[in-house]
């Protein structure tokens, strides 16, 4: 019985009886029960067959005697196995049971909620400390999983009142740090207007006014900002962001805010005031670095048995679907290593009309969930306009695109791919890099990194050419090249909204639809053979009534030029490719990452640092006019 169909049957994780599950668990509680049944028997046979029996047999005869010990022999038998009300009950729990089990589970997340209550406080942009208490907040199946062991492997009988939630959640409890911000500025500007007659030596006088200017600063009152968050097995760093208001800029503007005016005598003074305020940067989510040993050390110090990891790790994804076991040192729910997890790919008709024959081929090798990633890695080698789709001539020794049978390259592809999976220990991203290298990067990567990095893919593809005396060996970048047409969890890509005149997130969502359109110079929308960059970006914008017109020269000039440090999701890239000035145009979606159509890879997310040869135009911002 797997933990899945454990945990659907024992709807809640305790509080109420719960069934004991396996065969192994089973058979000890029947030869439990053989001790009750010695005394229930006897039991039996003194008041039950002295009394009625005679009258059993007379009305139904020896057979149906026979029936009824079996009946209640069988119940007996239940009744003496803890939490038989299951079956007694026909797999259904009694509504007693069931509250407890809802009040329990309440109790679980009450006590996770509370661990990051703090953040609650935190000055931010709401989607951002949204994003940041989910990724930091432990998962309440982990406190319930802990109960749940002690019912399924342990054997204990579990009450309400035996464990405490909170206890359970401390090992697991973030903590946070603060900086103390002393430097943040206040300026005041005074404007003293006086209105001053003077009068000739004729007697002819005359009215004008003078002003004069001071400006004073000081320091504001210091203030804590949240810096760290910590765990016993993991840390996020937050990084402060400085901002000046009016207007909550990243750079000091001279916009000043209106403090009030006061007249004495014949002047009027008015004030005005500036400031600086350090907060949290809210622009982009932070990382969160987690040591699966570490938290895999920490159940084993609760009691959890390492040889029992992985089936605890199946109570806590049962019980809460939302906890990414890959994240902690474990495997995801598809059984797959590393960070990945299934997903969908962003591909275009002519990729996607092969899906049929990659998920046949999979199937073969009883990897069909890997269907859609297949997809991405088709979108990246032939983009689905070749007949070799998965360029797997050279798999068999051949020159390239040798194979002109799209089905027999799916059958070769997948055979390569099957094999470097097995040989990855089913590493996602060591898979990928092995498809492009070979099998012999595997060996490598593990002796030189313990698996996949981005170094050991450079430094074996520089090896490779030298040996080979090539120019080059490979796509180091490969894995990057085809996640990008794959997402692990939803085919959205989610930026921060601030500090543009228009919806971010609405231009995107229309950019996204579009990943791996193929690139065609001079097409203006997405429904034809393929677009180029400043047709995306007029495309896209033009749907929330936005006029992005003209060629990326012509955006060029509807932008103004910011500094790259300021730059956020939302603001534009430009470089100049096949001409003078700026002829090629991304929008910027931070984190080193842009969206774009070029002549490569057709619309896709891309990275500055592969563009870092290419003439680069700067940043610019769309601003009101």
């Amino acid at each position: 019985m797997s933990a899945n169909e454990i945990g659907g049957q024992a709807a809640g994780q305790a509080g109420g009886a719960l069934k004991k599950g396996g065969s192994k668990v089973a058979s000890k509680a029947v030869g439990k029960a053989g001790k009750y049944l010695k005394k229930l028997l006897m039991k039996f046979l003194k008041q039950l067959v002295l009394s009625i029996g005679k009258l059993i047999v007379s009305l139904i005869g020896p057979w149906g005697l026979v029936i009824i010990l079996a009946i209640l022999l069988t119940l007996a038998a239940l009744s003496a196995i803890p939490f038989a009300d299951w079956f007694l009950g026909g797999n259904a729990r009694s509504e007693e049971q069931q509250s407890a089990d809802v009040k329990y589970e309440k109790e679980f997340k009450s006590a996770a909620d509370k661990t990051v209550a703090e953040l609650w406080g935190i000055e931010a942009d709401k989607n951002w400390l949204n994003q940041v208490v989910k990724t930091v907040k432990p998962s309440w199946g982990i406190p319930a999983s802990l109960v749940r062991y002690e019912i399924m492997v342990n054997e204990k009988k579990v009450e309400l009142s035996d464990y405490k939630p909170e206890e359970l959640i401390k090992s697991f409890q973030p903590s946070f740090s603060y900086t103390t911000v002393s430097d943040d500025k206040e300026r005041t500007k005074s404007i003293v207007a006086c209105t001053v007659t003077t009068t000739d030596g004729e007697g002819n006088s005359s009215t004008h006014t003078t002003t004069e200017e001071t400006r004073s600063e000081s320091t504001r009152k210091a203030h804590d900002v949240l810096s760290d968050i910590t765990l016993d097995y993991g840390h996020m760093n937050i990084k402060p962001l400085k901002l000046y208001y009016p207007g909550g800029t990243t750079t000091i503007t001279d916009q000043w805010d209106l403090v009030g005016t006061s007249t004495s005598g014949d002047c009027i003074t008015t004030t005005y005031k500036q400031y600086d305020h350090t907060t949290v940067d809210d622009r982009y989510s932070p990382d969160f670095q987690v040591d699966g040993a570490k938290f895999q050390q920490i159940l084993i110090n609760l009691g959890v048995d390492k040889d029992d990891m992985k089936l605890f790790f199946e109570f806590i994804a049962t019980a809460d679907p939302d906890w990414n076991p890959a994240l902690y040192g474990g495997k995801s729910s598809g059984g797959y290593v590393g960070e990945w997890l299934p997903g969908t790919a962003a591909v275009p008709d002519v990729v996607l009309r092969y899906e049929p024959l990659v998920r046949k081929y999979l199937e073969l090798k009883g990897l069909d969930q890997l269907t859609q990633l297949v997809l991405a890695l088709i979108m990246q080698e032939t983009g689905g306009r070749y007949l070799d789709v998965m360029q797997s001539s050279e798999s068999l020794g051949l020159p390239p695109n040798t194979l002109t049978d799209p089905e027999l390259s799916i059958k070769v592809g997948i055979d390569h791919f099957a094999a470097v999976y097995a040989s990855a220990g089913g590493d996602i991203n060591l898979t990928l890099q092995a498809y492009n290298f070979g099998g012999g990067y595997i060996k490598y990567a593990k002796e030189n990194g313990g698996g996949y990095t981005k170094e050991n893919a450079l430094a074996f593809s520089q090896m490779m050419a030298k040996k080979k005396g090539w120019e080059r060996y490979g796509d180091p970048l490969y894995v990057d090249h085809v996640m990008r047409y794959y997402n692990a969890t939803s085919t959205v890509i989610k930026v921060p909204n601030e500090g543009q005149i228009f919806d971010v997130q609405e231009v995107l969502d229309v950019m996204t639809k579009y990943l791996g359109h193929p690139y065609l110079m001079g097409g203006r929308d997405p429904f034809g053979a393929g677009i180029d960059c400043s047709g995306l970006i007029e495309f896209a914008f033009r749907q929330i009534g936005v006029n992005m017109s003209g060629t990326a020269r012509n955006q060029y000039d509807k932008t103004v030029e910011i500094r790259a440090e300021d730059a956020r999701p939302g603001d534009f890239v430009f470089w100049s490719t096949y001409k003078a000035g700026p002829s090629h145009i991304g929008m910027y979606l931070g984190d080193g990452k842009f969206i774009n159509s070029g002549s490569t890879y057709g619309v896709s997310i891309d990275t500055m640092h592969r563009w870092r040869k290419i003439p680069f135009f700067g940043y610019r911002r769309l601003v009101e006019k």
